[in-house]
């Protein structure tokens, strides 16, 4: 849940002050997530069950489109349903008994972890589906103007992933590389 290792999760269930700041961040966050998917099963819906106005602008409903749409309305119904059930499960259960069954073995770990990402990896490949949807209805629309703005879109986009994994993931320079590259002040 938005931290480089277990050190945390570990961390707080030493303490009940702990685990109620940990459940609270965790919580609130798979909410947000909830709410997200709601929306994008709300949005998923509707292009799976409705007619286009105009067909020959914008022909979200041919098979492409459609499977796509599909995939995106189960993944953001299947993350809505995992996020219900873990936000209902992890923000009633307390300290003692979240160590004691949810991480009592290390498949049970594995398990918990997985059941409190999988609604945040499931709404990534609903948007990413309702996005590919989109793009193939635009591009399918032979409407020239429509296709030069899907491209410029997609480009606006790629090289946001690479650059925020770049941004995020820590130097691997060696240390005597590292001190060479800072500037000393003044």
């Amino acid at each position: 849940m938005a931290r480089p290792s277990l050190k945390q999760h570990w961390m707080s269930k030493i303490s009940d002050d702990e685990w109620e700041k940990h459940r609270k961040i965790s919580v609130d966050r798979l909410n947000n997530t909830n709410i997200v998917a709601g929306l994008v099963l709300t949005t998923s819906a509707i292009f799976v069950s409705t007619q286009p106005p105009l067909t020959s602008f914008l022909p979200y409903t041919i098979r492409g489109c459609y499977v796509l749409a599909l995939g995106s309305f189960a993944h953001a119904l299947g993350g809505l349903l995992s996020g219900l059930a873990v936000v209902n499960i992890y923000g009633s259960c307390d300290r003692i008994w979240a160590k004691r069954v949810l991480t009592s073995t290390r498949f049970r770990l594995c398990c918990t972890l997985l059941f409190m990402g999988w609604p945040t990896v499931s709404l990534t490949l609903s948007i990413m589906f309702l996005m590919l949807s989109l793009m193939i209805a635009c591009y399918a629309s032979g409407v020239w103007w429509l296709q030069f703005l899907a491209t410029v879109e997609i480009l606006s986009w790629a090289w946001l992933p690479p650059l925020f994994a770049w941004c995020a993931l820590e130097e691997t320079l060696p240390p005597k590389l590292r001190t060479l590259r800072r500037p000393t002040g003044p």
